[in-house]
């Protein structure tokens, strides 16, 4: 690499590092908020809080390199343009393909690290952060009461105000599935509910052979059990009665009934379905493409990028960073759509997005060919000419004296 490619080497580096950790910021503060109200009732919330983030990291870094690549090579190529460094550099025989070159290889070493967090950080992250919050809704029972919320425990639903002074927590109110094992195939199934309410209550520990057990006493209640969702098991009045257990922990479900939760590795695997038979196999093959055309779209994004940082003149477009971030949204959302329809069995699931894809390559070659090898305007000064030579078109076909009067109304 030479002293020109090491030098835009660096200062490419630098743009797009310091916008990956910017963008990450960014996303993380909506997050933020969602994570500050599920650890408010945990008993740990700073290690919580800490391990969910760490979660979704992985998340936000495959929405951050893309947009931080694209903005980051814009930027570099117009501080080059502007500085006039890219002219004298075209002057002096360098080839725009050439300090190309650089941007290149960091979007190669990006698309590895793509592959890495899709395929493997993102889906595992996913997991651990709905495993944590559900583990924090579960041990968070006793302040989930405290704050007159409704909270669900395995299959109980609790609900209480929020407090009597001097006098415990209270109303309460609890429903509980009643849950039976299907014959035929052996799932649980809810056959019925269980309603029981309580003027007021107490939660205390109760110690068993070293173990802390919750027990939840309720005073002055009724309760009452359907069945079938049509016949009244039984009904019930009651001074006092404890319900045993009411925070257990129960054991979060397996990964692998969510393909977002599945590794790239895992959905190779299970493209006939029989890996994980409750993921569809078209959702399974939608979404293993569209994690290997996100690291493919990484090494096309430069020929793009590069062309719209581009300026020549002495008026310098200024569109480049907005064109790139409609470009860079829209295509991500066209990628969705092509795994939906493929998820959805109306096209295969291989063609919704490389359909887009092999669009996307069209339009970068001929895009980044006319900027090399043509010599003529950047392609966003062009088009902003275009704009302009319309618009004068249109002011001369509606009249001056119609223009005249469009000008006064905007002043």
């Amino acid at each position: 690499m030479g002293g020109l490619n090491r030098y835009i080497f660096k200062k490419a580096a630098i743009s797009i590092g310091g916008l990956i950790i910017f963008a990450c910021c960014v996303l993380l503060m909506e997050r933020l908020l969602r994570i500050f109200d599920v650890v408010t009732n945990s008993t740990n919330p700073a290690s919580d809080a800490s391990e969910m983030i760490f979660s979704l990291l992985p998340y936000y870094l495959g929405i951050a390199v893309p947009l931080a690549l694209l903005l980051g090579t814009i930027i570099t190529v117009d501080r080059f343009s502007r500085s006039s460094e890219l002219t004298a550099a075209l002057g002096a025989g360098v080839s725009l393909f050439h300090m190309t070159k650089p941007f290149l290889l960091i979007a190669a070493v990006l698309a590895c690290f793509t592959m890495v967090i899709e395929g493997y950080l993102q889906p595992v992250g996913r997991y651990n952060y709905r495993q944590v919050e559900n583990h924090i809704k579960q041990t968070a029972f006793t302040a989930a009461l405290r704050e007159g919320t409704f909270t669900a425990v395995g299959d109980r639903t609790f609900f209480a105000g929020t407090g009597l002074p001097g006098a415990g927590i209270g109303p309460i109110f609890i429903y509980e599935k009643i849950m039976d094992e299907d014959t035929e195939g052996g799932d649980m199934n809810q056959t019925g509910f269980r309603v029981t309410t309580a003027g007021k209550g107490e939660l205390i520990i109760r110690e068993e052979n070293g173990d802390s057990s919750p027990v939840l006493q309720l005073e002055e209640g009724r309760g009452f059990q359907v069945e079938n969702n049509q016949q009244l098991g039984g009904e019930l009045s009651f001074l006092k009665s404890s319900i045993a257990g009411a925070a257990t922990v129960t054991t979060f479900r397996m990964r692998g009934d969510d393909e977002r939760e599945m590794t790239s590795v895992e959905l190779f695997q299970n493209r006939e379905g029989s890996l994980f038979p409750k993921v569809n196999p078209n959702v399974n093959n939608s979404t293993l493409h569209l994690r290997i055309a996100k690291a493919v779209l990484l090494l096309l994004l430069p020929f793009v990028a590069v062309p719209f940082g581009l300026n020549y003149g002495r008026n310098p477009s200024s569109a480049g960073v907005f064109v790139g971030v409609v470009f860079i949204v829209g295509l991500q959302k066209l990628l969705e759509f092509g795994q939906s329809l493929g998820a959805a069995g109306k096209i295969p699931p291989w063609l919704g997005i490389w359909g887009i894809m092999a669009v996307v390559v069209v339009f970068a070659g001929f895009l980044f060919w006319k900027s090399a090898y043509k010599m003529g305007q950047p392609p966003l000064t062009s088009f902003a000419q275009w704009i302009a030579h319309v618009q004068k078109q249109i002011k001369e076909k509606i009249g001056p004296n119609r223009t005249r009067k469009l000008d006064d109304q905007h002043a």
